[in-house]
């Protein structure tokens, strides 16, 4: 029975799996797209600028993720716009070594005003042609590219 235990548990720990992402696309009126900023000591893309949201726990919906993850990152609460139509992924590299495939939503801020909070070290709208100059965290500048927001 042990040795069957230790198997098994070796096995997940080798097994790969993949994640579902939801990134939160939030515009504001002068269409500036609402980005934070990784704090320094981010597991994966350590400063780098992205769009909030985040990965699904187990037996959650994805609007509740979106919600959550806004919640946990800006401190704000978000009402669901609506679904990107496109589903993107993110392949491991150097700077991260999960993989996702990630659906994109679009949201506005209903209560709060963004700030930084648990992995986010700093909040700021950006015009799309200052975000085009921009190498964003995970596949996020491939998201805004797809989404047509960055021309």
């Amino acid at each position: 029975m042990k040795d069957s235990i230790i198997s098994l548990i070796s096995k997940l720990i080798k097994q790969k799996f993949v994640y579902v992402g939801v990134p939160v696309i939030i515009q504001n009126s002068k269409k500036e797209i609402l980005l934070g900023k990784r704090s320094a000591k981010s597991f994966t893309y350590p400063n780098a600028w992205g769009l909030p949201g985040g990965m699904m726990d187990y037996r959650e919906y994805i609007e509740t993720t979106v919600k959550r993850e806004v919640k946990e990152e800006l401190g704000v609460d978000v009402k669901i716009i609506k679904k990107s139509s496109n589903i993107y992924q993110n392949i491991p590299n150097k700077m991260c070594k999960f993989h996702s495939v990630d659906i994109p939503h679009y949201a506005k801020i209903i209560k709060g005003i963004p700030k930084p909070k648990d992995e986010t070290s700093e909040v700021k709208w950006f015009k799309p042609s200052e975000i085009k100059k921009m190498k964003l965290a995970y596949n996020h500048d491939k998201i805004l590219r797809g989404e047509g927001l960055l021309k």
